[in-house]
């Protein structure tokens, strides 16, 4: 009777993770084009017109006069608008409803906190080439592995769940967002204390790479879907610093892998510990390894729950933001330096599973229907506290666009400091994007410690 009982159970799972797990049908498909854009947004506005249609985004847009083709710097087309209203700790009421439980956390800690809503302009733009295997994927991706949401399988060169039906799906969306093959950028991390006082924690330069995004092949030669490396120029404590990471499209095959050079040891070596909740020492331990960017990594520790779409006051279109020398104020980001817009976004919550451990107890992520990229989240404690809040700032690079490295700005509610990453203000910083792959071979263990500083 037993066994009776555990076989039934067993098919009875089984049958449960195969519909789960089954791409769109054709049927569904068709909405692709027509009521949804062919890269899964709704192509209407919203009721009130607060939303408008999309309409082929920064195509459709006029490049600034001063903007230099290849700088890597991008000015401000919309520095003519004007913001359409403020919300401010007196009339935070009036807007609560459109905003994250993060945001309304920042106005009960900071009384002088701010959002400057802007226009609605939905920037983002696909090339054709990405569309059109953003639709095949439709019906032919599916989530694999041994673990629900450890793997992505019958995707290539477009975001695999154009119509997601579950969490899992939407989280692969906004690790596979179109970002382009290839970006150099380089930025700084600024850490604020309590008190005030901000310190460099990271200046540096990343070179990004996507293989998933090669317009050149079919599909990935290995499972390493993005590879990253980055080289640190300051503070001194971490010049001549190599970090060279690359990201698997399953996890049950390859993991994720990190490899560290440090001038002292003058030696590479992988580093399995940099992943999940260990502290990202290298920007002062301010964010843990999983919430770079957001989220990255695996996805075996929480239950992903898709909680559905929702209009939402976020960042966006933060090309001032990109710009300013005074994003980093005293004690949190300057907010007339940063853009709001009211977008749809999906909402994903994420609870630690039973028998996981894990700093966070609980994750919500609020990802933007037309970029797919997280745009805000929040961290709850192992009591159910919020912890952590954070918020993106992003820029769609009109000359080719893609979603660009957006920078992150993390509070610790319980600590009361912030960080910012990648801040772009600065002559010596820049964001340059590329239609083709770089030489593949210069990310490699091999590359980095012939690139080492001895």
């Amino acid at each position: 009777m037993n066994c009776l009982r555990t076989l039934t159970a067993v098919l009875l799972m089984s049958i449960f993770a195969t519909q789960a797990q089954a791409a769109v049908s054709q049927e569904q498909a068709k909405e692709l084009g027509g009521k949804l854009t062919e890269f899964g947004a709704e192509q209407a506005g919203n009721a009130d017109g607060s939303i408008p249609a999309y309409d082929g985004g920064v195509t459709k847009l006029a490049m600034p006069a001063d903007f230099k083709p290849g700088s890597g710097r991008y000015p401000d087309p919309f520095k003519e608008d004007k913001p359409l209203y403020t919300i401010t700790a007196q009339n935070l009421a009036q807007y609560a409803d459109q905003l994250t439980p993060g945001t309304k956390a920042l106005f009960q800690r900071f009384p002088d906190y701010r959002v400057e809503v802007y226009k609605t302009r939905r920037t983002m733009a696909y090339p054709d080439w990405v569309l059109k295997n953003t639709v095949r994927n439709a019906t032919a991706a599916k989530l694999s592995g041994q673990t629900r949401g450890d793997a992505v399988a019958g995707a290539y060169g477009g975001l695999p769940f154009p119509i997601p039906q579950d969490g899992y799906e939407v989280m692969w969306n906004q690790l596979l967002r179109y970002q382009g093959p290839r970006t150099d950028f380089r930025f700084s991390t600024i850490f604020v204390d309590r008190s005030g006082h901000q310190t460099l924690v990271g200046d540096q330069e990343c070179k990004f790479m996507y293989p998933y995004y090669d317009e050149k092949q079919s599909k990935l030669n290995d499972d390493f879907y993005f590879a990253g490396y980055t080289s640190y120029f300051g503070p001194p404590s971490q010049v001549g610093q190599l970090f060279l990471q690359r990201f698997s499209i399953n996890h049950g095959d390859k993991d994720d892998t990190t490899w560290v050079y440090t001038p002292g040891q003058r030696r590479v070596r992988v580093a399995p510990e940099l992943k999940y909740d260990t502290p990202a020492a290298s920007i002062g331990g301010t964010l843990l390894f999983d919430e770079l960017g957001g989220f990255t990594g695996r996805m075996d520790r929480f239950d992903f729950k898709l909680v559905g779409k929702k209009e939402m006051i976020v960042p966006y279109n933060n090309y001032r933001a990109y710009e300013a020398t005074d994003l980093v104020g005293d004690k949190h980001e300057n907010t007339s330096a940063v853009r709001w817009e009211k977008h749809r976004v999906w909402v994903v919550d994420a609870t630690l599973l039973p028998g996981k451990r894990h700093a966070y107890s609980r994750r919500t992520y609020y990802i933007d229907e037309d970029t797919w990229l997280i745009v805000a989240y929040e961290a709850y404690d192992e009591g159910g506290a919020l912890y952590r809040v954070a918020h993106t700032i992003n820029i769609v690079p009109y000359d080719k666009p893609r979603v660009g490295q957006p920078s992150q700005i993390s509070y610790d509610l319980t600590k009361g400091n912030y960080v910012i990453t990648a801040v772009q203000g600065g002559p010596s910083m820049y964001m340059k994007t590329f239609d083709a792959l770089p030489n593949q071979s210069a990310y490699t263990p091999q590359a980095m410690e012939g690139n080492g500083v001895r």
